[in-house]
C-alpha cells in the first residue's frame, strides 16, 4: 500500500471493496471532477455568487470524502458555510480558503493519477 502526502485512500478503499476496475473508475472521475469544480470555485468567488459557491462547495463534500485530505475537506466546509451567509460571516477568510484548495488540489490530483497508473499494470 502506497503512501500519499495529500491523499487518504481509506474511504475511496472502503468503497471499491477491493475492485481495482471501480477503484479505477472513481480515481478517474475524481481526477476530471476535482479541478474543474475547483476553477469553478475560484469564479464564482470571483463573481460573488454565494449561492453557486455554496452548492458547488456542497457536492465537493462527497468528492473531497475520497481524496481524504483533511486541510482540504476543512477549508470546503469552512467556505460553504461562509457562502450561505452571502459572504457576510467570515468572507474575509474565503481568499485564504480557497488558497488551502488551489494549492493542495494539484496534489491530490497528481498522487491520484499515481495511484490509478498503479492500479493500470
Amino acid at each position: 500500500m502506497s503512501t500519499y502526502q495529500f491523499l487518504n485512500l481509506d474511504y475511496l478503499d472502503m468503497m471499491a471493496d477491493g475492485d481495482d476496475d471501480m477503484k479505477a473508475t472513481m480515481i478517474e472521475m475524481l481526477v476530471e471532477e476535482i479541478p474543474e469544480e475547483m476553477e469553478k470555485m475560484k469564479q464564482l468567488y470571483a463573481d460573488t455568487d454565494w449561492n453557486e459557491l455554496r452548492e458547488v462547495s456542497h457536492k465537493m463534500k462527497s468528492t473531497l470524502g475520497f481524496v481524504g485530505n483533511d486541510a482540504m475537506t476543512a477549508a470546503n466546509g469552512e467556505i460553504e458555510d461562509i457562502a450561505k451567509t452571502g459572504g457576510a460571516d467570515g468572507g474575509e477568510k474565503l481568499p485564504e480558503l480557497l488558497g488551502v484548495l488551489l494549492t493542495i488540489y494539484p496534489n491530490a490530483v497528481a498522487e491520484l493519477k499515481t495511484e490509478l497508473a498503479g492500479l493500470a499494470v
